[in-house]
């Protein structure tokens, strides 16, 4: 069986933003957009194992993945990510190489991401934690003399 990976998803409180932040900041493209309302919610419910469900949703292509990003009113969201930390579980964050961490981490603050800090040099790649403008830890990394650890 071969395995390849395809996206991941976000659940976020405003589609519009978080699809105009991805794209200024790391280059995603719009693919498609579709939804659905709690009343016609069974095929979502099948796939999701949510009932009465209702999200609009927007399908993002970047370099080698995609990003789905979902903005749910029914049911309505629990937590913030804003208050999880890099050590809860669950998944912690996602990771973005680049060939220039410093542009790659200045677009990404002006796109309206939160940098704590520059970036590190853990030995072979420069990286550093972000947040996206809704919370979600973002790894911005750049492999120095080889590939990326």
């Amino acid at each position: 069986m071969a395995v390849t990976f395809h996206h991941f998803g976000i659940v976020v409180p405003d589609l519009e933003k978080a699809s105009r932040f991805y794209q200024e900041a790391l280059d995603f493209e719009e693919q498609f957009r579709f939804g659905w309302d709690a009343e016609h919610s069974e095929l979502a419910e099948q796939v999701i194992g949510v009932s009465d469900s209702a999200a609009r949703v927007i399908m993002l292509k970047g370099a080698g993945c995609h990003l789905e990003l979902f903005e749910y009113t029914t049911p309505p969201p629990r937590g913030d990510p804003r208050a999880e930390r890099p050590s809860d579980r669950g998944i912690a964050h996602l990771a973005f190489s680049f060939d220039d961490i410093d542009a790659a981490w200045q677009r990404f603050e002006a796109a309206g991401g939160v940098m704590h800090n520059r970036p590190a040099n853990l030995g072979g790649t420069l990286a550093i934690y972000c947040r996206d403008p809704f919370g979600n830890i973002i790894e911005l990394m750049q492999p120095v003399g080889g590939e990326a650890r």
